[in-house]
């Protein structure tokens, strides 16, 4: 339901950019993959559990009102099994019950769609305060290094072992940040907004 590798990647440069040094100075480069940061760290463990977490609990939120449309759909396809459109707008009560049943299907479609996006919301303002803590931590190993540059190692061709700081990044965000807060988002019901 939601799409964490994009998310990473996008995060990772983004972190990459943040924590480089003027290239004119650089005398000591280290290099750091995110992906495996936010994949192997136990705040970034965390962070996917919550949102797999959420993310389940959303979809017991909307299976009722699913099943409950399944139901409907199928029970006015019985009812209009052999009639033809014409015969079926011509049955007000039928037609009716059509249109109510669109109507009520439609809101469940942007219901679901609204929390798909509650979800990625979610997702991004963890992944926020994931990426917060590792600036903090990449700066102070980047600093007790003595180091100019720090890059995403993603896109190093080759790289020596001293200069990956990917296996301390993990070490100390374990150590100060097992956990990190995810925090529901929920978006106001554009449906329920008067017309205008």
């Amino acid at each position: 339901m939601f799409k964490l590798k994009s998310a990473v990647t996008a995060f990772g440069i983004a972190i990459a950019m943040a924590v480089v040094a003027p290239l004119a100075t650089a005398q000591t480069v280290l290099v750091l993959d995110p992906s495996r940061i936010v994949r192997d760290s136990l705040g970034g463990q965390d962070i996917f559990n919550k949102v797999e977490q959420i993310g389940a609990a959303m979809q017991a939120e909307l299976a009722p009102q699913q099943q409950a449309l399944q139901t409907e759909g199928e029970s006015l396809d019985a009812q209009a099994a052999g009639m033809t459109r014409e015969q079926v707008e011509a049955n007000p009560a039928l037609l009716q019950q059509f249109q109510s049943y669109s109507r009520r299907l439609q809101q469940h479609m942007a219901t679901t769609e609204r929390r798909s996006q509650e979800l990625q919301q979610t997702e991004a303002q963890a992944l926020q305060v994931f990426g917060e803590r590792m600036r903090t931590a990449v700066e102070g190993i980047r600093a007790a290094r003595g180091a100019s540059v720090v890059l995403n190692g993603q896109g190093v061709y080759q790289v020596a072992p001293e200069a990956d700081i990917t296996d301390e990044v993990i070490e100390e965000l374990n150590r100060t940040s097992p956990t990190i807060p995810v925090t529901r988002v929920t978006l106001p019901d554009q449906s329920a907004a008067p017309a205008q």
